[in-house]
């Protein structure tokens, strides 16, 4: 059996579609959290991204773009699935990333609905990734909660790395790219092609 074959034969459905849920529950939330200005939820994701949008300005070219996203990426959902160590930190992270999402979305873009977000062209790939990868952290809590056995759990997620190699991070190269063009793009057309930062 190859590896993506494997991998694909350790994914549970019922997991992904639970982290889909509560991601989308947070993605819903971040207009009441907006509406009553909960500032201590506001501001981690709003700083975040104004950090992340100058960083990304000093990456002139596609492929430093491209691996910059992908290195972001793939580390923020590999500590999704480590947080399976800590038993039910992956199903908050599930509602907190798409909270956190939804903020940006709605900062960046007041009007239009936020569930747009799942018909971008990146999000295709990148929310998938991201589902899975809280799926296979969940996965190992409802392990420890079942057997109180980190070896168990230990176990598991070595197991469960062919699925975050094999199958996570391919869909994160892939959003990279799009992103990563999507961007120069955007830059291109927004400085008239004269300065491409």
């Amino acid at each position: 059996m190859s590896k993506i074959m494997l991998a694909m034969s350790m994914l549970n459905g019922r997991l992904i579609l639970l982290a889909a849920v509560l991601f989308t529950l947070g993605l819903v939330l971040a207009d009441s959290v907006l509406e009553r200005n909960i500032r201590w939820l506001v501001a981690y994701p709003v700083w975040i991204y104004s950090k992340l949008d100058a960083l990304l300005a000093h990456f002139s070219g596609m492929w430093m773009l491209f691996f910059f996203i992908v290195i972001f990426n793939t580390f923020n959902l590999f500590v999704g699935f480590l947080s399976g160590f800590l038993v039910v930190l992956p199903l908050l992270l599930a509602v907190w990333t798409g909270l956190n999402v939804g903020i940006v979305m709605r900062k960046s873009v007041p009007s239009g609905s936020l569930l747009m977000l799942f018909l971008n062209p990146v999000a295709v790939f990148e929310l998938p990734a991201g589902w899975i990868s809280f799926s296979l952290g969940i996965e190992m809590g409802m392990l420890y909660l079942q057997r109180h056995d980190f070896h168990a759990v230990w176990e598991l997620f070595k197991e469960r790395l062919v699925v975050f190699f094999w199958i996570v991070i391919p869909l994160l190269v892939v959003a990279g790219l799009i992103e990563a063009a999507l961007i120069q793009y955007m830059r291109a057309h927004t400085d008239g092609g004269s300065n491409n930062r």
